[in-house]
């Protein structure tokens, strides 16, 4: 796992979205769920299969799947960890 800057966590939802023939990875915070910072329009990626974004989850030590779930994956993370996936935006 990345060590991390600040302990601030966020409670996240991250999704695949398939946009004709382009894979968007994307997370939005779980509105019941703890927020230590506010993230202001956070960039969805554009990735080029769906292994791309298991890669990232497991590089940053959120978790390891064999694909990805439909119904998306909760995870608490840090802005670290959301950088270090390719996660761009204000937060």
């Amino acid at each position: 796992m990345l060590g991390s800057t600040t302990m601030d966590t966020n409670l996240v939802h991250f999704t695949l979205r398939r946009v004709g023939a382009t894979l968007h990875f994307a997370t939005d915070p779980v509105k019941s769920g703890s927020q230590s910072f506010v993230m202001h329009s956070l960039q969805l990626q554009r990735l080029p299969s769906e292994y791309e974004a298991l890669k990232a989850l497991e590089r940053v030590g959120i978790g390891y799947w064999s694909s990805f779930p439909p119904d998306g994956i909760q995870a608490t993370v840090t802005r670290d960890q959301l950088r270090a996936m390719g996660f761009r935006g204000n937060y």
